[in-house]
């Protein structure tokens, strides 16, 4: 049996590089804007459809409704080409008070393999898109800084009392100058609590620092940070 299967494998060659790439890691949707975009690429040799939507957070989901729409919601992309996706509020269904958190989904659909007894893997792409209504006036560096930090037990409770949403990157703790440990954070909602396991060589008599990322998809770190008891 274990012979027959692998021999099946060998019959075929799996194909499972991206032709699509996307522009960006995240998206922010003004609330000033009428639309916000996002730029996609063929980078492939063949022409790809390309099929979009949205989703709330569950990604074998494809809820319909939504009060943000993607346009346009599947195109044909030739080699090498780019293409713009926009995403329009119908401007009613979203808090005002508070940031509120979409999934792009951009799917390939790749074009029948040349080759006979190739395995073709359609990949999809999942980019965050937050929508910030325009009566806030955000600095999400300030609210990542005015994060509540607290020793509970093997974890640390950290607390975002800011409208947005603030992702964490790695939290390093630092013993006699060397880092004793690094922990991987999580996403923290408006107003919302995270709780993260600590490794019991992490030092958390000591300062830590942690890192956040910010608009533009990269890492801001913030230093010197002290718990709360």
């Amino acid at each position: 049996m274990k012979v027959a299967v692998c021999c099946a494998l060998l019959m075929f060659s799996m194909s499972a590089f991206s032709g699509i790439q996307v522009g960006a890691t995240r998206v922010i949707y003004n609330g000033a804007s009428q639309s916000s975009s996002l730029s996609i690429k063929n980078d492939s040799e063949d022409t790809y459809m390309v099929q979009t939507w949205l989703d709330t957070g569950d990604p074998t989901q494809n809820p319909k409704g939504l009060p943000i729409l993607v346009t346009p919601p599947i195109l044909k992309l030739a080699s090498n080409k780019e293409a713009v996706l926009r995403f329009i509020y119908s401007g009613q269904g979203l808090p005002q008070n508070k940031e509120s958190l979409f999934w792009i989904n951009i799917q390939e659909i790749p074009p029948a393999p040349k080759l006979e007894n190739v395995l073709q893997v359609a990949i999809r792409t999942r980019v965050k898109l937050f929508y910030r209504p325009a009566a806030l006036k955000i600095d999400l560096y300030k609210q990542a800084q005015a994060l509540v930090w607290r020793r509970q037990g093997n974890e640390l409770l950290v607390s975002n009392g800011g409208p947005a949403h603030v992702t964490l990157g790695l939290l390093k703790f630092e013993k006699a100058g060397q880092i004793a440990c690094a922990v991987d954070g999580g996403m923290l909602l408006p107003e919302g609590s995270l709780r993260i396991e600590l490794a019991s060589a992490c030092p958390t008599d000591s300062e830590f620092s942690f890192s956040f990322i910010n608009d533009y998809g990269g890492h801001t770190e913030i230093k010197n940070i002290r718990l709360d008891r």
